[in-house]
């Protein structure tokens, strides 16, 4: 018993950590902390057993990053393939064709290949086309007021307050919910379009739903497929 403390205070000394002396002696780590509670070791040991915890905490920390992300692939495939297999029933729905149709060409869809972010998000000024989306969110997402955001593009001319009401009429989001709104000028758009034609701007609707996304996605694969 002696010679197995004095090695196990040797290594201590060394850096060692109590698991790596419990792995070298096969002394259980219990008796490791009552044999060496009271020693005391070099800066430059102790450094090193902290370095050492430092390391293994970041490599731990990537293992869980890695195997959450493995099982949050696993869960959107999933969803995607389920929703995949309900469109061609909901596709019997004039709504539902329309909606689709129009956020698979208008709305967010790279969250979908790659990008981290991976919410639903439609923008347009065509109040006609925003009032079919926003049925669309409500009658086949099942989506409540409470989780959708609205922020307002607007060239300069257009006047915020009298846009955000006019929107908030006509989705009956309340004006609380519509993020920070600003004037400006897309630079893809700029020069390409008369700022006189957007009476009310532009709005985007936001829905900060991974699931819901990715049923989204899978409807749209689904529509893929049937075409």
């Amino acid at each position: 018993m002696r010679e197995d403390k004095e090695k196990a205070t040797s290594l201590r000394k060394k850096g060692f950590s109590y698991n790596q002396i419990r792995q070298k002696l096969g002394i259980p780590k219990s008796t490791l902390s009552y044999w060496l509670r009271d020693l005391h070791i070099s800066e430059k040991s102790r450094g090193k057993i902290l370095a050492r915890a430092h390391r293994l905490s970041i490599e731990g920390l990537m293992r869980r990053n890695k195997n959450q992300t493995k099982l949050a692939n696993e869960r959107a495939t999933a969803i995607r393939k389920e929703a995949k297999g309900e469109c061609l029933k909901l596709m019997e729905d004039r709504l539902f064709m329309i909606g689709l149709s129009l956020y698979w060409a208008e709305g967010y869809k790279k969250g979908a290949n790659g990008s981290k972010w991976k919410s639903i998000s439609f923008a347009n000024s065509d109040p006609a086309m925003i009032r079919i989306m926003m049925k669309f969110f409500r009658k086949f997402l099942g989506i409540t007021d409470s989780k959708i955001k609205i922020q307002l593009i607007a060239h300069k001319n257009i006047n915020i307050d009298e846009a955000v009401i006019f929107w908030s009429d006509l989705t009956k989001i309340s004006k609380e919910q519509f993020i920070k709104s600003f004037n400006g000028v897309n630079k893809s758009s700029k020069g390409k379009r008369n700022p006189n034609s957007l009476t009310h701007g532009t709005v985007h609707i936001r829905i900060n739903d991974v699931k819901l996304f990715f049923r989204l996605i899978g409807w749209i694969d689904g529509l893929k497929g049937k075409i």
